[in-house]
């Protein structure tokens, strides 16, 4: 096991770009699974039994694309933070930088 921790701003900012392509790809994936699951109709009747069925289907589907949105938009979230720390990173970095050479240049 290493005992060393190393990030870097552009590591982040490709992690970012990643994060981002997986939200889009996951919140595609939930509108198709919600065209083909809302758009199947009542295939299980209209009698008491299928009516019973199919309202618990529907609130049931309802809750689960509901909560699948959500996640797509945490990961949306989690690729803004990805970013935001690449570029809190590279001004740290930065900064750090031209502090040693404040330094540097006050010793000489």
């Amino acid at each position: 096991m290493s005992d060393r921790f190393e990030i870097s701003p552009e590591s982040l900012r490709a992690a970012s770009r990643g994060m981002r392509r997986c939200a889009e790809d996951f919140a595609a994936a939930v509108e198709r699974l919600r065209g083909r699951v809302l758009g199947a109709g009542s295939p299980w009747g209209g009698d008491e039994f299928g009516t019973l069925f199919g309202t618990a289907y529907t609130g049931c589907t309802e809750l689960g694309l509901r909560a699948l949105d959500h996640l797509a938009g945490q990961l949306g979230d989690v690729a803004e933070a990805l970013g935001r720390m690449g570029a809190n990173t590279q001004g740290t970095d930065e900064a750090n930088a031209a502090g040693f050479r404040r330094l540097e240049g006050g010793v000489r």
